[in-house]
């Protein structure tokens, strides 16, 4: 049975779009869910942290050591271990997730491929993979989306600018197949995928940052419409933490523009969000 977080879910900060600075960040947030969730359930958020060790391993590895992201679950400690051959060969790696292990073993061994770029899609492909292994539905969910979301994109963009895209699909299921072969608007996935036509609308969007902005406004409601009937369980609050990653995205790359898109995203998506009546809650804060 899934654990209920009535005080933490009902106390969790507000994301306000007016702010002048983020008051909490998802590194502060972690720190205050280790000590509140049950140790499965914090390895369910662990999984969304991730990708910021991806970022990590891959910057040192091929040198821009000194770029390095808090929100990884590993210290640089450590991810200096794992990327050193000298020190690879000797330390344990039943500590790190399984698809890092097969990563590291292939990025220390003469098959490892020459640049970031290939490197980091072949690191995503088995993150995903390892994702939709997990017992947690949601979890599977949010790894199949997000997945499709960046093939979907990648194929667009190989159809507007007549390239191959063959190379750099992640993964290779129903969805992949369709996205190299078909020839359809939709490449014939909307019986499959109901959001495909969305993603097609907002890739047509001319102006890059408000298709960006589009994009991570898809994500947002997706993510409210998947937890819809999770009132207090550990789903609500990887949702939660998945919203607050869209949150320093955009403060990082403009204030602004971060404030205006949070505006946006309230008017547009709060009114959907809604609690059964013995509830009041605003943006995760009850009332």
């Amino acid at each position: 049975m899934s654990t209920n977080y009535y005080y933490l879910i009902s106390g969790l900060p507000e994301l306000s779009p007016d702010d002048r600075k983020i008051s909490f960040t998802s590194v502060t947030l972690r720190e205050q869910l280790i000590k509140n969730l049950t140790t499965n359930d914090f390895e369910l958020v662990q999984l969304f942290y991730l990708p910021f060790d991806h970022n990590n391993i891959l910057d040192t590895f091929f040198g821009e050591q000194e770029k390095w992201d808090d929100r990884g679950n590993y210290t640089k400690e450590a991810i200096n271990q794992i990327t050193d051959k000298k020190q690879f060969d000797t330390i344990r790696l039943d500590e790190y997730p399984g698809y890092f292990q097969d990563f590291l073993q292939q990025m220390h061994s003469d098959e490892a491929p020459v640049d970031v770029v290939t490197a980091s899609r072949i690191l995503s492909a088995k993150y995903y993979e390892f994702l939709e292994t997990s017992d947690n539905e949601f979890v599977v969910k949010m790894a199949n989306y997000q997945r499709n979301v960046s093939n979907i994109i990648t194929a667009l963009n190989g159809r507007k600018f007549e390239i191959a895209i063959e190379d750099n699909l992640i993964g290779n299921d129903e969805v992949v197949e369709a996205l190299r072969k078909s020839q359809a608007g939709d490449f014939g996935l909307s019986s499959s995928i109901d959001y495909v036509d969305d993603i097609i609308q907002i890739f047509e969007i001319d102006n890059i940052t408000e298709r960006e902005r589009r994009l991570d406004m898809h994500k947002w409601k997706y993510l409210e419409d998947l937890t819809f009937f999770n009132y207090f369980t550990v789903e609500k609050v990887i949702a939660f933490l998945q919203k607050l990653f869209i949150v320093e995205r955009w403060y990082e790359l403009d204030e602004e523009k971060g404030k205006e898109m949070f505006e946006k995203i309230f008017d547009e998506i709060k009114s959907e969000f809604k609690f059964p009546e013995e509830y009041t809650l605003t943006y995760g804060k009850k009332r």
